[in-house]
């Protein structure tokens, strides 16, 4: 799908059933739905948000080229991950109320092992990636301080470097910050097409005090992806969560 690379990039700004705002990054990867992690839209007792916006291409609080509600989800989780090992499943399908993707496009992505949940994330391990995101401390300029968390980033050439075999994420050394959760590690083919690769969704700290950042391979959420295509995420839509 030939796609506008920034416009199918967005941010998700959430209101949790507490009361309490989130905002997180997503992609475009159908003609009404995105891609983003289980973390931004459940809370710690399974709750969905109160209510959620899709903003495409924000420019600070109050100004983006497109707006749409979000009014259903798919999760690869029940409630926001509990321990290391539930990041694996860290992925969310959130179904807009419009078809964003008919005026954006939507990112393809590379290949990956269908057949084969053990060794998710094996394709892509040593390759060179990309993100956009929305992070926390962009721009740095402290004249647009203003419009600090609430405009699109974009880092090139960094590298998936490995797989963790213990919680099975992969390493990553892009540059990521609070506000980004949800980015897709992407393979830029060309200026019109963008092939996600892997989910940015944090980062593990070890014992030192040094830290690494992680994603959810395609194997976890590309079979949930490809059956809310085919069915248009109708709301009886019932996905695989590997």
């Amino acid at each position: 799908m030939t796609v506008a690379p920034r416009k199918a990039v967005g941010q998700l700004e959430t209101q949790r059933a507490d009361g309490q705002w989130g905002l997180c990054t997503f992609t475009v990867v159908g003609r009404n739905i995105g891609l983003t992690n289980s973390h931004c839209v459940l809370d710690e007792q399974g709750r969905i948000p109160v209510q959620a916006k899709a903003y495409i291409v924000r420019y600070g609080r109050t100004a983006q080229l497109t707006v749409a509600n979000v009014d259903a989800y798919w999760t690869g989780l029940t409630a926001f991950p509990k321990n290391v090992e539930e990041w694996r499943r860290d992925w969310a399908i959130i179904r807009f109320t419009t078809n964003l993707g008919d005026s954006t496009g939507w990112y393809g992505n590379l290949g990956w092992n269908a057949n084969d949940i053990s060794n998710a994330g094996a394709t892509v391990v040593g390759q060179s990636t990309n993100y956009i995101g929305y992070p926390s401390d962009w721009p740095t300029d402290p004249a647009l301080k203003d419009y600090q968390g609430y405009l699109p980033a974009r880092q090139t050439g960094c590298n998936i470097l490995s797989k963790d075999p213990h919680v099975e994420l992969l390493l990553h050394d892009c540059d990521i910050m609070k506000g980004t959760s949800g980015s897709s590690l992407f393979s830029a083919v060309s200026e019109t097409d963008f092939r996600t690769m892997a989910l940015n969704n944090g980062f593990l700290t070890f014992p030192d005090g040094t830290s690494i950042s992680t994603a959810v391979p395609l194997e976890r959420f590309m079979p949930a992806i490809l059956k809310l295509r085919q069915t248009g995420a109708t709301n009886d839509t019932v996905v695989p969560v590997p």
